[in-house]
C-alpha cells in the first residue's frame, strides 16, 4: 500500500519532533529525521531543503495545533467577553508548558529570536488572525472597547507572547499567579472604558505624570 504524500509530510514531521525533543531541542541533522521517519533522505528533500525548514513547519504544526486544541469546544469568536480571554491565556500557558517549543526556546535562541524582534512567523499570523476575528466580534457584542481589531490583536500577541517568552524573569514573584495576572492584563486592556473616564487617566489624552 502506498503511503500519500501528505501522511509522509506528517510522518516526518513527526519525527523531526521526535529527534528535537530528545534532543532538549538541540539542533539534529535531516539524516537523522529520515532515519526516525522510515524515509530516504531524497524523500525529505523533495518537500523540505534544509531542517530550518522543516523545523519552520513544525513549529507552525505546533502552535496552530494548541490553538485548535484549545478552542475546539468554545470557539474563540463565539465566547463571552471572560470565557474569550480565558481561553487566550489557555492558549498562552499550553504554549509556555509545551516541550518542544521550550526546547528550542532553550537550545536555539538564535533560530526563534527573529519570530520576537524582526517577522511575523506563519504561526503568529495564523493567531493573529484568529485573534482579530475573535476582537471584531467582541465589539460588536460590545463586549470589547472600540478599535481596529488587528491593532488590539496585534497588542494582545505582544503581551501574551512576552508574557511567555519572558516568564522565567519573574517566576519567583509570579508562581502559579502567572495566569491570573495575564487574564488581568489582558482583560483590562480589551474591555470597554466606563462612560466619563479615559484609557490614559484623567488627563486631555495626555499620560499620566510619575513622579518620584
Amino acid at each position: 500500500m502506498s503511503i500519500c504524500k501528505a501522511d509522509i509530510g506528517e510522518q516526518v514531521l513527526d519525527a523531526a519532533r521526535a529527534c528535537l525533543v530528545r534532543s532538549g531541542g538541540r539542533k539534529v541533522t535531516l539524516a537523522e529525521v529520515a532515519r526516525e521517519a522510515g524515509v530516504s533522505r531524497p524523500t525529505v528533500y523533495r518537500r523540505w531543503p534544509d531542517m530550518s525548514e522543516i523545523t519552520r513547519a513544525l513549529l507552525t504544526r505546533e502552535v496552530m495545533g494548541i490553538v485548535t486544541a484549545v478552542t475546539d469546544v468554545t470557539p474563540l469568536r463565539t465566547a463571552e467577553f471572560d470565557a474569550t480571554v480565558d481561553l487566550v491565556v489557555r492558549i498562552a500557558a499550553a504554549l509556555r508548558d509545551d516541550e518542544l517549543v521550550a526546547a528550542l526556546w532553550r537550545a536555539q535562541r538564535e533560530f526563534m529570536t527573529p519570530y520576537v524582534f524582526e517577522r511575523l512567523g506563519t504561526s503568529q499570523q495564523g493567531v493573529l488572525a484568529i485573534l482579530t476575528d475573535a476582537i471584531a466580534h467582541g465589539q460588536q457584542r460590545g463586549q470589547v472597547r472600540d478599535g481596529d481589531p488587528q491593532k488590539l490583536a496585534s497588542m494582545v500577541l505582544l503581551i501574551t507572547q512576552s508574557a511567555i517568552q519572558s516568564r522565567a524573569l519573574v517566576e519567583s514573584i509570579l508562581g502559579d499567579d502567572w495566569s491570573r495576572e495575564l487574564h488581568h492584563a489582558l482583560s483590562s486592556y480589551l474591555r470597554p472604558t466606563p462612560l466619563g473616564s479615559s484609557p490614559l487617566g484623567p488627563s486631555d489624552g495626555e499620560p499620566p505624570t510619575i513622579s518620584g
